[in-house]
């Protein structure tokens, strides 16, 4: 029905990939979703995946990490590749989906997404792998504040993953 409505966005990192971090608690995060100040809209989280690009990964977890104090400077990056998923539709997004984010303060753990496996190319099984966190609406953006995907893991060796985030917009 929200896809029917055109509510529903998903966005993905560019084809490059980003590096998935390793300090979940700090202010970079691999990808963020920002809900502007006054946006009138709830930001509804409904799934994340995540794949292997290349490199070697480290062993840990991607967790989601929230930031809620709205009066915090806005969470910042570069804009990922965002679509409607009523193809054709036209509406944008309000919610600023972002690459390599710059958050305005640590942020607070919310739960683990995914688990990082220590693994390269050649280890078995790697390749076709797509793990999915089915969020279902758990976890819901508000104005002025951002959810992001950070890992806390071992730095591998120049690890790069791909990650889709798609929610819902709701008003408020």
């Amino acid at each position: 029905e929200a896809t029917v409505q055109g509510k529903v966005f998903h966005a993905v990192t560019p084809d490059a990939g980003v590096a998935p971090g390793t300090d979940s608690a700090g202010t970079t995060a691999a990808v963020a979703l920002y809900n502007p100040v006054g946006s009138g809209k709830n930001l509804v989280v409904l799934k994340a995946r995540l794949a292997y690009v290349s490199g070697t990964l480290g062993a840990g977890e991607m967790l989601w990490v929230a930031n809620t104090n709205i009066a915090a400077a806005a969470t910042t990056g570069t804009a990922m590749a965002t679509t409607n998923g009523y193809l054709g539709q036209g509406r944008a997004a309000v919610g600023a989906a972002l690459v390599t984010a710059t958050l305005p303060a640590a942020p607070t753990l919310v739960r683990v997404a995914f688990v990082l496996d220590a693994s390269l190319a050649s280890t078995a099984g790697i390749l076709g792998q797509t793990p999915e966190d089915d969020v279902d609406g758990a976890i819901i953006v508000s104005p002025g504040t951002t959810i992001s995907l950070s890992a806390d893991a071992a730095a591998g060796a120049t690890p790069i993953v791909s990650i889709s985030i798609t929610w819902a917009e709701e008003d408020r």
